[in-house]
């Protein structure tokens, strides 16, 4: 699952939300601004989560990120200047996109 939506429309696209839901994960493509780079973050969607517009206007999204190396969950984490968002799901021991 890949989408390509300006903010306004990735805020309120209900169908995003859904396929977020279902993936099994999925990675949010990023700028860290402490570490001035580009950075890919494996996380996934729970009832807490939410994409949303932040005090500045930007797009948002709080979910569930995993640890880089041990994919163990190091907590919530808000994600802004996002490039992409690709949804995963597992099957028999793959990763395939959703």
């Amino acid at each position: 699952m890949d989408y390509h939506l300006n903010k306004d429309e990735a805020i309120n696209d209900n169908e995003m939300i859904d396929a977020l839901q279902r993936s099994d994960h999925f990675y949010v493509t990023h700028y860290c601004k402490k570490r001035n780079q580009i950075e890919k973050r494996r996380c996934f969607w729970d009832s807490k989560s939410k994409l949303w517009e932040t005090a500045n206007g930007k797009f948002a999204i709080t979910c569930v990120a995993l640890n880089q190396e041990t994919y163990e969950i190091d907590g919530y984490r808000t994600f802004t200047d996002v490039f992409q968002v690709s949804g995963y799901k597992h099957i028999q021991g793959s990763e395939v996109a959703q």
